[in-house]
């Protein structure tokens, strides 16, 4: 048996890693927005939690730098506050096209250069209306990378006595940066990819929408936003609502933003089955087909909760090994549907600990498809779902060798050790499933 293996959750980097089949999807879609015409546009990649929105993006991101294409990518959830934002927002817009222009400017032809440098003192210009809007609305520091510490004090001494100019570019900002994107982009577009919304404060995503409209929405740009529409429509909809209650009007905000709706491909799970089975450091099990149709009833073809599942499994696995030498492929199992059922219903899981005939109870019911009363049905309400798991692991199933629910010893040290290794992470239970 190997060590541990514990799987990263990072995006690739670009379309050299793609291993879900992305590519084909992305280059239809970097051909529609090389084409496309009367920008700016803004298209929308919808997909739930952890179904690689992050990577098709890369693989966008890749495939127009090839085509020199200029792009810029932006990761909002790394900033909290909505001043804070829409500003972080636009300074690293701003930063990406002067370094970008200074490096041309300083290896172009001296034709070029009067051009470049022109652009390039604009830029710093519209960089400083910013900082001064942002002076303006909240005095603490400045998330600006692109200012130097005396431009930051400059600006700030200027909140109460601004001088015209000042004005001028703040009320030029979307000409001012439509015409440096035309520089930059050498006539083409300018590619800005926004990821993670979702994960966003509600106040915060929207106000990155805002921002996009309102200070860079006469550049020639397309925007690609990566979310998943249901929490960005329920964030736009307490905009007109605090309690959130109008779906309507948020679907109509997004609806009205979104010119191109993109809905993220689904990942075949046979995909995903061939590049993660080998991940698992037990190989009987890894290769078992129980422990598949486990982990696809429970978690479908999302590849993050896939690799959660098995960085959890992992670790389960060299802890058993620790208390009773190699484990049998049936406490493997019991082991992996223990771990499901403690990621995708914890609540279940929980009541489990203290009640370990409640998987029986439940296989039972499943067989003889009768109703659940009292404590049982008042759980299986609050767990919508865990009755189909506990149907597809159940002994009694043709065609499957899974064992019979767990004695109550063999099921307190698997949750013993599960209480360590596994877990559910905010947003995973399936109250948030997506």
């Amino acid at each position: 048996m190997r060590g541990t293996m514990l799987l990263p959750d990072n995006p690739i980097s670009g379309p050299d890693g793609d291993r879900f089949g992305f590519g084909t999807h992305a280059k239809v879609l970097c051909d529609a927005i090389e084409a496309a015409e009367g920008l700016p546009l803004t298209i929308g990649v919808f997909g739930p939690w952890g179904m690689g929105k992050s990577s098709f993006m890369k693989v966008c991101e890749g495939l127009l730098k090839e085509r020199g294409v200029r792009t810029v990518w932006f990761n909002p959830w790394k900033y909290d506050q909505k001043d804070e934002i829409w500003h972080a927002l636009i300074q690293t817009v701003l930063t990406e096209i002067a370094v970008d222009l200074d490096r041309r400017r300083e290896a172009g032809e001296e034709t070029r250069q009067e051009r470049l440098s022109a652009a390039l003192g604009t830029v710093k210009r519209l960089s400083q209306a910013a900082a001064w809007l942002l002076a303006r609305r909240a005095a603490g520091p400045l998330t600006a990378g692109f200012l130097a510490p005396e431009d930051v004090d400059a600006v700030q001494s200027a909140l109460t006595a601004p001088g015209a100019e000042t004005y001028l570019h703040v009320n030029r900002f979307e000409q001012d940066f439509r015409e440096v994107v035309d520089i930059y982009a050498d006539g083409g577009r300018l590619v800005l990819f926004v990821d993670d919304l979702d994960r966003c404060h509600e106040e915060a995503a929207i106000t990155v929408l805002d921002s996009l409209k309102l200070f860079l929405g006469e550049g020639s740009c397309v925007f690609v936003l990566a979310m998943d529409y249901q929490v960005v429509a329920e964030a736009a909809a307490k905009r007109f609502d605090r309690e959130g209650t109008d779906g309507a009007r948020g679907r109509q905000y997004l609806e009205k933003l979104i010119h191109f709706p993109f809905h993220l491909p689904g990942i075949p799970f046979e995909l995903l089955y061939q590049q993660l089975s080998s991940e698992i450091t037990e190989p009987a099990v890894g290769a078992s087909r129980e422990l598949w149709e486990l982990i696809e009833v429970a978690f479908a073809a999302n590849p993050r909760r896939v690799r959660r599942f098995i960085n959890g499994l992992n670790h389960t696995v060299l802890t058993l090994q620790q208390h009773d030498g190699r484990p049998g492929s049936d406490r493997l199992l019991h082991a992996g549907v223990l771990l499901a059922l403690q990621i995708k219903f914890p609540d279940f899981f929980s009541v489990l600990q203290n009640d370990p005939g409640v998987w029986a109870r439940f296989d039972d019911a499943e067989f003889t498809k009768s109703e659940l009363g009292g404590r049982d049905g008042e759980l299986a309400a609050r767990n919508p779902g865990v009755r189909r798991l506990i149907a597809t692991v159940s002994s009694r199933r043709t065609g499957f060798s899974f064992p019979p629910p767990p004695t109550a010893s063999v099921l307190r040290l698997l949750t013993e050790v599960l209480t360590v290794t596994g877990g559910a992470l905010t947003g995973e239970g399936d109250a948030h499933a997506g």
